[in-house]
């Protein structure tokens, strides 16, 4: 199952106590989970049609009611085609619209670049009064469906389009783990900071790392914006990697950067001038340098250069 499946359901889990419970969709709801709800409360569920702007319009209205809704469609759509309408319905005017988007990143699969969103985040990032989550697993989502159910407030919820379930289970998701910030392995001297989907990619590489007696940090971000405060996490940390599902600038990397915490930030994402392929995940991952063993090289290379550094 996709993320976006599992958010599905655990809004229904929601809806059964809470009355103000609202779905949208932009006619995608088969793959973007949003046809869980529908199926499950039908008479709180609005298939919007391929009119995104509207969609978030009449979702904006509906908060403005005391509703609590939740609109779903494919990032791409929900990020370029109603921007518009999400800055100034939704950020300008506070309205806690969560607006759910899957298929983001730049692995699209067989749709291809009309469906890509790598550069998302540097759009939602910059909007006032918005949240942003980016989960990696069920256990993060649950975290933030709690948040936002229980604390409306206007978010961008990204979701990657991968089989979440078929993805490796991060180490340590326990229930209780989840939060702004999780740190899957000790921070060291060199230490990956990521978010959502990229997170699996790290801690792979990680526990590659691990075998070669090679000791690699990782800390987790579900949530980009408020950013939580890594200070307590940095100490003897001499460099700071950033890997993403992203463009290498306005993710996760460009907020690092502009925290100033003294590491060197080291960004490794999709080239800015990257708008997204059709392609299968490895292949386009190989083709930017991505994949898993481009990104052991990489790492390597940067822990050789910082053994040879002075402290």
């Amino acid at each position: 199952m996709k993320l976006a499946d599992h958010l599905g359901d655990l809004l229904c889990d929601y809806a059964v106590d809470d009355d103000a419970l609202f779905v949208l969709d932009g006619d995608l709801a088969d793959s973007d989970g949003a046809y869980r709800f529908a199926a499950r409360f039908p008479d709180r569920f609005l298939m919007a049609g391929i009119a995104e702007q509207n969609l978030v319009g009449v979702a904006a209205g509906l908060a403005s009611t005391g509703s609590k809704p939740w609109a779903f469609s494919f990032a791409a759509f929900l990020a370029y085609r109603a921007y518009d309408q999400i800055r100034i319905g939704l950020a300008q005017s506070h309205q806690a619209v969560v607006l759910a988007g899957s298929h983001a990143g730049g692995l699209p699969g067989r749709n291809g670049k009309s469906h890509a969103a790598p550069n998302d985040l540097a759009l939602m990032l910059t909007l006032p009064h918005l949240h942003v989550f980016a989960p990696a697993d069920r256990l993060d989502l649950e975290w933030v469906t709690d948040t936002l159910v229980r604390e409306p407030h206007g978010a961008y919820v990204r979701l990657f389009r991968a089989d979440a379930d078929a993805l490796s289970a991060l180490p340590g998701a326990a229930r209780g783990a989840a939060g702004p910030v999780r740190v899957i392995a000790a921070p060291a001297p060199c230490t990956i900071v990521s978010t959502g989907l990229a997170t699996h990619w790290c801690a792979a590489l990680v526990q590659a790392l691990a075998a070669e007696g090679r000791q690699v940090g990782l800390i987790h971000l579900p949530r980009l914006k408020p950013l939580p405060d890594l200070s307590p996490w940095l100490a003897g940390v001499r460099s700071i990697v950033v890997i993403e599902d992203h463009v290498t600038f306005g993710g996760l990397g460009s907020l690092l950067q502009a925290q100033a915490y003294g590491p060197a930030v080291h960004l490794w994402g999709w080239p800015v001038e990257f708008a997204g392929a059709s392609g299968a995940d490895d292949d386009l991952r190989r083709a930017h340098a991505l994949d898993h063993d481009s990104l052991m090289s990489r790492l390597r290379d940067l822990m050789d250069d910082e053994d040879e550094a002075p402290c």
